[in-house]
């Protein structure tokens, strides 16, 4: 079986054969595969370095598809964010929405969990669901973000310090999903026996 080392060994020797080859000029189609390569393999080589500096353990097929995005579900997601002044070359223009000091992180990677939506994330009984997602929200909080944009429900960690949000957030989220259905019996329960007693009536 391969093991990380080979792996990064690897990405660096096919790296090092596409920076040989990166001024090709008369071939635009073999200088975009070139560089295609090259920017998987920088890929590649991010999930083994995100392992080896910060225990942030990452399915190759996790990399990201562009240089400052990944996608890990509907929730989790690590976003670069760049500073205009200070990273011209990677500025995104990605910025917190609503950060709850004013802080901004710059020309770093942030492990990203958010909730457009909120407690619909449980489902459409809002009103009951409202305390569930506060305290799954205050539990997600207890982890320490580095940043935090508590109006739009996103909250945001450094890469140094995500590694156990980062590996604990499915088992949480599955908690209150057992949390939530339970509930919604409990609920579901209170209003037959409810019907019932008015139809005895």
């Amino acid at each position: 079986m391969t093991n990380q080392k080979e792996i990064k060994k690897a990405y660096q020797d096919i790296l090092a054969v596409c920076e040989k080859y990166s001024n090709l000029s008369n071939s635009d189609y073999a200088l975009n595969d070139i560089q295609e390569m090259a920017e998987k393999a920088k890929n590649h080589l991010l999930v083994v370095e995100w392992q080896e500096k910060y225990g942030i353990e990452l399915s190759h097929d996790a990399r990201p598809f562009t240089t400052d995005f990944m996608r890990i579900n509907d929730y989790v997601r690590f976003c670069y964010f760049g500073d205009a002044a200070g990273d011209k070359a990677k500025h995104t223009g990605r910025s917190i929405t609503w950060s709850d000091d004013g802080r901004q992180p710059k020309n770093e990677w942030l492990l990203v969990i958010g909730f457009p939506t909120g407690p619909y994330i449980f489902g459409e009984d809002y009103d009951e669901q409202r305390q569930l997602f506060q305290d799954f929200f205050e539990e997600l909080k207890s982890y320490h973000p580095d940043f935090s944009d508590t109006h739009n429900n996103v909250l945001y960690w450094k890469l140094e310090n995500a590694k156990d949000i980062y590996k604990d957030f499915d088992k949480i989220l599955q908690k209150y999903e057992d949390r939530n259905q339970a509930e919604l019996k409990e609920r579901k329960i209170a209003e037959l026996k409810k019907e019932l007693e008015e139809l005895e009536k």
